[in-house]
């Protein structure tokens, strides 16, 4: 089973490509299309603290997560809805941030079920 850390990176890098990728591409290069790679480096420097097993961190990139993936979602227009490159990378990123919040609720649960540091012994 992966850890939280591994999910973190994947999930934000998955944010700062496709975010630059739909910048990019996009030949307005609205500004508000940086604020994915934003969350993405932010969420990548949070990383080193959730190796390090920061409780609050957890916390934090979880809240953060969903935060990023309504903001996405949000950014989709239902009523004017094609499967375009614009669409499909927002998609993208906003599935891949709801399986991370998934991911992390998941490994709190399993942590908490268990009431031990065990699912962490191996980083530790």
């Amino acid at each position: 089973m992966a850890h939280p850390y591994i999910i973190n990176t994947v999930n934000a890098l998955v944010l700062i490509i496709l975010g630059l990728i739909g910048y990019f591409t996009n030949p307005a290069k609205p500004p508000v299309a940086l604020l994915a790679p934003f969350f993405g480096f932010l969420l990548l420097a949070c990383t080193y603290h959730l190796r390090k097993h920061n409780r609050f961190v957890f916390h934090t990139v979880t809240a953060l997560t969903l935060l990023v993936a309504v903001l996405v979602f949000a950014r989709i227009n239902p009523s004017t809805f094609t499967w375009n490159m614009r669409n499909i990378l927002l998609l993208l990123m906003g599935l891949s941030c709801f399986g991370a919040v998934a991911f992390y609720v998941f490994t709190f649960v399993r942590e908490r079920r268990l009431g031990n540091d065990t699912i962490y012994k191996d980083d530790l």
